[in-house]
């Protein structure tokens, strides 16, 4: 077998065995930290069931994933971990429900559309961000990243403002602004508020990554110790940072656990229901809010 260069065909055998053991993947953009640290905890829970992951990328294009998922389905794929994008329609849900195909949304759900879902609890995110900035008397808030269809900036938003309001603060001291939720987005964005009157005194941000950039705009014009700036997801070079980022953990393996878990589930019994698994984030506080001898941890 060795001599001959023998490889076993798991596509025959699955059709055999009318079983496969590998499941379809599909993120947004898997050039995002947050999505890497995921798969990890996703792949390695899949592994410990004798699953493994076949893992495509959408670019957040309804119009791609559509496509992603039928070649998925033509390599008989077990189930499917669906990062949904962003305009998904209703159809696209019902395409699934239609072909029985166990799935699970992950970290993004379709409003108004029940499905298996994993994602952490974002309105409380928000908040966490927002009361953290309010202890440390902040007026004025921004808020930095994503765009108006993301119904994740939507929920943290949600819960910015609800703090907010709880404190007394006026609708006129929140700024919202979109720009991608990557590095460059934040810079971008970073360079935008720098051209109003006057930066605000704290930033939430969409992700670590959009920290990374509004903080690079705020140093190349010398003013970043003028503002306290929160990142999203906590994700691992979050500590690194210079200053160390605070940051909503949202612990992106433990979701990647959580989705291969309800997975396997859905394919071992098909349950027909709808399950949400919904996790609490927690604030991990560093220096770039203000706070100062905080152990930076990794």
């Amino acid at each position: 077998m060795r001599e001959l260069g023998y490889v076993y065909n798991r596509g025959a055998a699955s059709l055999r065995t009318r079983r496969t053991t590998t499941v379809g993947v599909v993120v947004t953009d898997i050039a995002n930290p947050f999505f890497g640290e995921l798969l990890v905890g996703l792949e390695s829970a899949l592994a410990e069931a004798g699953f493994r992951s076949l893992v495509v990328a959408s670019s957040d294009n309804p119009v791609r994933q559509d496509e992603l998922v039928n070649e998925l389905r033509e390599y008989q794929v077990a189930g499917l971990a669906i990062m949904p994008a962003t305009g998904s329609s209703r159809s696209f849900l019902e395409g699934l429900e239609a072909s029985r195909m166990p799935h699970v949304f992950v970290t993004k759900y379709l409003e108004g559309m029940p499905a298996p879902y994993v994602g952490p609890d974002d309105r409380l995110g928000g908040r966490l961000a927002a009361q953290h900035l309010l202890a440390h008397g902040c007026q004025t808030y921004a808020f930095v990243g994503g765009f108006s269809g993301h119904l994740s900036r939507r929920d943290r938003i949600e819960g910015v403002r609800s703090a907010l309001r709880e404190a007394g603060l006026e609708p006129d001291r929140f700024t919202e602004i979109e720009s991608a939720s990557n590095g460059a987005g934040g810079l971008e964005a970073g360079k935008r508020l720098l051209q109003a009157r006057q930066l605000p005194e704290a930033i939430i941000c969409q992700s670590d990554g959009v920290a990374f950039g509004v903080y690079r705009a705020l140093r190349e014009a010398g003013r970043a110790s003028e503002v306290r700036v929160i990142g999203y997801d906590d994700v691992r070079t979050a500590a690194l940072w210079e200053p160390p980022l605070t940051s909503v953990a949202t612990h992106p393996e433990r979701l990647g656990r959580a989705v291969a878990e309800l997975l396997l589930e859905e394919i071992a019994t098909p349950s027909g229901g709808v399950t949400e698994k919904i996790f609490a984030p927690e604030l991990m506080v560093r220096e770039s809010c203000g706070c100062h001898g905080v152990p930076s941890s990794l």
